[in-house]
Formats: C-alpha cells, structure tokens, sequence
C-alpha cells in the first residue's frame, strides 16, 4: 500500500528554503563524503567471495537454518551442504538480515573455538570487516551494538545507494514543503533532527546488539510526516494511494493518514517478511512526529495562513461552500454560517461567499449577525464600481428587514453619496435621514449632505436641495462643504 500527499503548487514568493537546504545536504553527502563507498564495498564483497570466507558462513548458515527447519524451497532445492555460487547473493542477504544467527556467529556459537577453521575464518572475517570499517556508512552510520550519540545525527545524511536517496528525497521534498509552508520554519528543523534522533533510538533499543548501520533520512522523513498529520489536522488535503492492482486521487483528513501510516509500518515489520527496511525506525520518526507537531500546535497555532496553494485553496473554498449550503437546505444555520466563515477567515474578500453569509443570515435577521454580515458586504461591493445594482440590491433588502440598521456612519455616508450621485435620491435621503439622526458629528455627513444637494438641483427638486444646504450651513457652518453650499444658495448666508 502507498499513500502519497499532493503538496501542489510551491510559492515561490516565499520557497521552502529549509526543504531544499536539506535536499542539498543529503545530496552533498552522498556524492561527496559518500562518493568512494561504492568501489571500497566491491573490493570487500570481492575479498569476501574469493577469500573463501564467504563458503564458510553461508556453509554454517545453511546447516543453521536446516536445524531449524527453516530452509526455504529456493535453498533447499540448490545446496548441498555447500551453497550453489549462483545463491550466494540471496543466502548471504538472508544471513545478514537473520539478527538472531548474526548474534550467534558474533558470540562464536556458531563457528566455535574447537572448530577446525576457527582461527582462519576469525583473521579472514578481521580483515574483511577492517575493509568494510574504512567506508562511511559504517563511520557514520548508526550502530546499536556500538551506539554513539554522533552516529545518531550522522545517519540520517547518509544513504545506501543512489536508489535509496531519490526515494527519500521524494518523501522529504513533498512532505517538507507541505510542513515548512504550513509550520514555523525554526521548529520544522527541529522536527526533522529530533525524529530523527528518536527514530534512531527506537531502533536501537529494538536491535540493541546489532552491529549493522542504520542509515537514511527516513527517519526523520517519518518525523515530518507525523509532524504534518498533526499540524493539518483535520484539514482536508490531496493523497494518492496505490494498492498495487488499483491506484487513484482522493482528499481526506491530514490526521487520518496518521494512524493509517503506522497501521501500515506495523504490517511490514510482522508480515512483510525479511527486509533492508527500517520499519521500527520510521514507527518512531511517525509517533515523535505526531507528538512534537501536537506541541507546535498547542503552542504555536495550527496551519499558517496563506501556505496552501491558490489550487488546494479554491478546491477547499468550494467544498466548504458546498457544505455550508446543504446544511443551509435542512435550516442548519449555525452550521452554514460556520462553513462561510471559515473561508472567510482566510479570504474576507471572498464576495461569493460574503453573499452566502448575508443569505444565511437575512433568514434570522433577529439574531443579530445581519448588522456585521450586511456591514462587511455593502463595504465590499462598494470597491466595486461594477456591482452597483447588486450593492443596491443588497442595501434595500438589509434596510427593509432592519427597520434599525446599525451600519457603520462612514459606510452610510459613502454609500449615500454613491446613491446621490447615481440619482438614487429615495436611499440616499433615507440613509441621511438616519445619519442625521444617530451619527451627525460623523465627518464624512457635510460631503454626503452637499451630494444629496447636488442631485437634487440636477432632477430641478429645488427645494430639497435648499433644505439639505440650509441644514449643512446650520449644522456644519465651519465646514469646507458649507462654504461651497453659501455659493450654491444665498438663503444660507
């Protein structure tokens, strides 16, 4: 099974920085530092095969597993007490990943001292782990029988093979943008080198007396995407998932992948048969993950605003438009409302969903939130010289429903105005009525008042508009809007 989340369009107006340093990093390493490791581990497997040391353990090996009953068809059907050279590279894989014989041939219980070829396989097996001591993996790599805290850091910049570190490079680059853009950057490296410390001590603590190195940014790879579970919550993202004879796009919940993940680590290691995988390490990069990313959101606040790409974003506003207006179809009003008002907690300009709001709550205008809701609409249509008939639409429905509106003075004097000049005189004395009457001292009424004069002369209502001049010489006398109504009408000086 493979789950794959979709981290979308990057911005490049601010990039995964730490992401691409640690790609960098890991791909420095590789090619540097671990660059010789590939002719030095062919000398040594050369030297191991033509030494005759190979024969030797694989020879024990295979007498091993028949005294256990544990030989399978492959190499029961090929040895003869003796390996076929054609097996040697499967039955020396399976000797190395069977940590129980490995012991035992460490602690010579399995080529003992009484043996007769004791003493040539102990100067032969010298050298050959001499050879391999020289290469980096097994420097830095980390080995629980010979634990060290630096090895612990090391590891995770090391890998096995070219394979090895495109495959993990992948997983760091899409769970990494989706948690450096979504997170804070600080704590995100620190998510990264302390699952993956974590990741290493689990393994450790399972294979305690191994001498193998644990290598690779898997780990810490796990960490992030534990991390990433959690941080996303229960925000809805892009996966794909293969389940080998089907394979297709989905969007779930970020934490329902955590366990999913886990479940699926836990498969491998008990049912998945032998493997060069670390599965209990990345258990535990996948639960210190989930467990630093609840102490990042506890402390520093979920998801960041504006880290999801205008692609995922658009597909979120309309699922959630979607769901709000199907809870608005049985009258769930507190829940429509609450699907509009986290898109607007990211998008308050958003007018499509402004307009939904208004809907949802013109149904109880009662309740309160059709004050704030017609508030933030009528603002927003007024930036739009373009939606003068639906700011119209919308003012005259709010004004009928409120018979007490409670729009902002600066709101009602604009709009006023907007109205006057459109020669909509009817709303534009209806709103300078209220101003007049709630909010006189407010600065933008002595403009609005000489506007409403204004399209008054020009429909030739002659005696409105010296009404409105008269009442803005009276109440506004030292006002610049006063001066120019003396010019217009000499009955205010």
């Amino acid at each position: 099974m493979l789950i794959v989340p979709m981290t979308g369009k990057i911005s490049w107006r601010n990039p995964p920085l730490v992401t691409i340093l640690l790609i960098f990093v890991n791909c420095i390493v590789f090619f540097s530092i671990q660059r010789g490791d590939g002719i030095k581990y062919e000398k040594a497997a050369e030297f191991y095969v033509e030494s005759g040391l190979a024969e030797i353990e694989t020879t024990r090996y295979l007498d091993y597993l028949k005294s256990k009953g544990r030989v399978d068809k492959l190499m029961a059907d090929n040895s003869q007490g003796k390996p076929d050279p054609r097996l040697l590279p499967y039955v020396h894989q399976k000797m190395q990943n069977d940590r129980e014989f490995i012991k035992k041939l460490r602690n010579d219980e399995i080529i003992t001292r009484q043996d007769p070829v004791y003493a040539e396989w102990k100067s032969l097996n010298k050298k050959y782990e001499e050879m391999l001591a020289d290469t980096s993996v097994m420097e830095y790599g980390y080995k629980p029988a010979h634990a060290s805290l630096r090895a612990a850091f090391t590891y995770m910049f090391l890998h096995g093979n070219f394979a090895h570190l495109l495959g993990n490079m992948i997983f760091l680059w899409i769970a990494g943008c989706m948690l450096e853009m979504g997170g804070n950057r600080a704590v995100y490296v620190l998510e990264y080198l302390l699952t993956g410390l974590i990741s290493a001590g689990l393994y450790g603590l399972v294979y305690r007396e191994s001498a193998e190195p644990l290598v690779g940014a898997s780990g810490a790879i796990a960490g992030l995407i534990g991390a990433f579970t959690v941080i996303y919550g229960r925000m809805k993202i892009k996966v794909f998932y293969s389940l080998g004879f089907y394979f297709s796009y989905a969007r779930v919940a970020a934490i329902a992948l955590l366990p999913v993940w886990i479940g699926n680590e836990f498969l491998q290691l008990f049912l998945g048969g032998e493997s060069n995988v670390a599965y209990v390490a990345h258990i535990g990069g996948l639960t210190s993950g989930a467990a630093l990313g609840l102490a990042q959101v506890k402390l520093l606040g979920g998801v960041r605003k504006g880290s999801i790409s205008e692609e995922d974003r658009r597909e979120k506003t309309a699922s959630l438009i979607e769901k709000g207006l199907q809870r608005l179809s049985v009258l769930d009003l507190p829940g429509a409302r609450q699907c509009m008002e986290e898109i607007l907690e990211e998008e308050p300009r958003n007018l499509a969903v402004l307009t939904h709001l208004f809907n949802i709550d013109k149904l109880s205008p009662a309740a309160g939130n059709l004050h704030a809701t017609a508030e933030r609409l009528l603002a927003r249509l007024h930036e739009e010289p373009g939606d003068y008939r639906m700011l119209l639409e919308i003012f005259q429905e709010y004004w009928r429903l409120c018979p007490q509106p409670a729009l902002s003075s600066d709101l009602c004097s604009r709009l006023c105005s907007t109205f006057s000049r459109s020669g909509n005189v009817e709303d534009s004395a209806r709103i300078m009525a209220h101003l007049l009457r709630n909010s006189p001292q407010s600065p933008l009424v002595p403009t609005a008042l000489l506007n409403l004069a204004r399209a008054y002369q020009k429909m030739d209502l002659t005696d409105k508009a010296a009404k409105c001049l008269k009442v803005l010489c009276r109440n506004y006398p030292e006002s610049a809007e006063a001066q120019v109504a003396r010019r217009l009408d000499i009955t205010c000086n």
